[in-house]
């Protein structure tokens, strides 16, 4: 507008000079260059408000990619990381003496809006009065996932985890869904397998035909009655409390010890049995037997054992991929340690196998996509957390993960073979690209579960230790962002 105004300011001066047939047209046309000049100089002008302006938009659209990367949460603090990263791009350059004039962030949606606003001063358009031209940037950057993403979260639920431990890890996991799912448009889906000595499979897929779950069954005592006339009669001694280790906890018990001896009484008729076990599927599933079948997703045929009880001898179900935030929630928020008596140990491979088993694209669960080998279409992600070391082996004679027998040495045999196994999974799985994060979370100085977990992980970068809740927040927080991809949207 500027330069049309000067533009036809001129046309009409040079108009006026053409029809002037005097002897001043020489002097009145030299008296045109200076409007000439000025329209030329205009050009100049421009074109460095141009440079000025453009180099305000990367310095904003930087700022905004620095702030959204970020991980804090309050604006002033996101504002200041902005202003610092604006500031060392538009020092030196075309640009300088430009701010930040406006910040706004939406942490519901993670995005970071700021303006970049300056002034340059004009040199041949300043003898036309114009001393100045203003120019303004915006830009928006938004953390979100970009593309198709599957994701398992295998969450150690065993007895080690009671109390304030399982309230941490769910928070936690919450924080995680809620941030992958901020965006209504993301196309994520999220899976969740918690496991303790054995997974929950559910009891809906019995007849499944990558399972094998024998009839249920019903066994009925006789019952018996004899006479006696003796009766065993017990004195507790002195009160003693003594400690025992279960999944990794140690804990107190009543260990007063007891003085018996039989007695003679007057006769009395002693019955037993006539009671009926009922055994039940309560979706209870071992790892399969033939070959090295159960450190892989191969083979789906081959099928998975089933186990009948009288009780529920494993927790909650596994939850295959889905859209469905409150499906995912709801299942975070129902885990639990234990049922009645059961108080479950640790056999990590069996979260593993399963977590594989979610994402794997054929049976046992066939939500997953197929396996691309640049883990792009979709992005496979495992989240492996555990609390502990492995207690328990692999039996394969049934698939049943035991506690270790014999003496010392086999013991420590059985247990280094089910960390074998472990290793095997979590390298079958990167090999599938599937990317594997892990969180050790209070694990103690056991080397051998921080080295498990450790080599577990697709690399350094993905292995995370933490200590007490906020710690085992910020890790998941920290997985969430590295799942994220910070985009300029504007």
């Amino acid at each position: 507008m500027i330069v049309h105004t000067l533009r036809k300011r001129l046309a009409a001066f040079l108009g006026r000079a053409g029809n002037d047939t005097s002897g001043v047209v020489a002097v009145l046309f030299a008296m045109s260059i200076l409007p000439v000049m000025i329209v030329i100089g205009a050009g100049i002008d421009f074109s460095r408000l141009s440079s000025a302006r453009t180099a305000a938009q990367a310095a904003a659209d930087a700022a905004a990619l620095a702030a959204a990367s970020s991980k804090l949460e309050a604006e002033a603090g996101l504002q200041l990381l902005a202003e610092a990263q604006a500031n060392a791009n538009l020092r030196g350059g075309n640009a300088e003496g430009s701010r930040i004039t406006e910040f706004r962030y939406l942490p519901d949606q993670r995005e970071v809006t700021l303006k970049v606003a300056g002034t340059i001063n004009t040199t041949f358009m300043a003898l036309a009065g114009i001393s100045r031209l203003d120019y303004q940037a915006e830009a928006k950057a938004i953390r979100g996932l970009n593309g198709t993403t599957e994701l398992v979260l295998v969450l150690d639920n065993t007895w080690s985890m009671s109390g304030n431990k399982l309230v941490s890890l769910k928070q936690s996991a919450e924080e995680l869904v809620n941030t992958l799912k901020q965006d209504p448009n993301a196309d994520v889906k999220i899976g969740v397998v918690p496991y303790a000595d054995y997974v929950n499979v559910g009891t809906a897929n019995r007849n499944a035909s990558w399972l094998n779950v024998p009839a249920d069954y019903d066994v009925t005592s006789p019952r018996t009655c004899e006479t006696r006339t003796t009766r065993r009669i017990c004195t507790r001694g002195a009160a003693r409390t003594c400690t025992r280790v279960v999944d990794g906890v140690s804990e107190t018990y009543d260990c007063t010890p007891q003085t018996c001896r039989d007695e003679t009484v007057p006769p009395y008729e002693q019955c037993s049995g006539g009671g009926t076990s009922r055994f039940r599927w309560f979706g209870c599933v071992g790892s399969r037997t033939t070959g090295l079948l159960r450190q892989n997703d191969t083979q789906p045929s081959e099928r998975y054992p089933g186990y009948l009880a009288t009780s529920q001898l494993c927790l909650n179900p596994i939850v295959p991929l889905t859209s469905n935030k409150a499906t995912v929630l709801t299942a975070i928020r129902d885990m639990r340690v234990n049922i009645g008596g059961y108080r479950p140990l640790t056999y990590i491979p069996s979260g593993l196998i399963w977590g594989l088993n979610v994402l794997s694209p054929g049976a046992p669960f066939a939500e997953g996509a197929a396996y691309d080998p640049t883990n792009r279409r979709p992005r496979k992600v495992m989240v492996l957390m555990t609390d502990g070391a492995n207690t328990l082996r692999f039996n394969p004679s049934d698939g049943r993960h035991l506690t270790p027998n014999g003496n010392a040495t086999n013991q420590a045999n059985q247990i280094t073979q089910t960390y074998t196994d472990m290793n095997a999974i979590c390298t079958y799985a990167k090999q599938q690209n599937i990317e594997i994060f892990t969180v050790a979370f209070d694990i103690g100085n056991d080397v051998t579960a921080r080295t498990a977990m450790r080599n577990c992980a697709t690399s350094t970068a993905h292995a995370f230790d933490a200590t007490d809740r906020q710690s085992l927040s910020d890790v998941f927080r920290n997985i969430a962002l590295s799942l994220q991809n910070v985009r300029i949207t504007r």
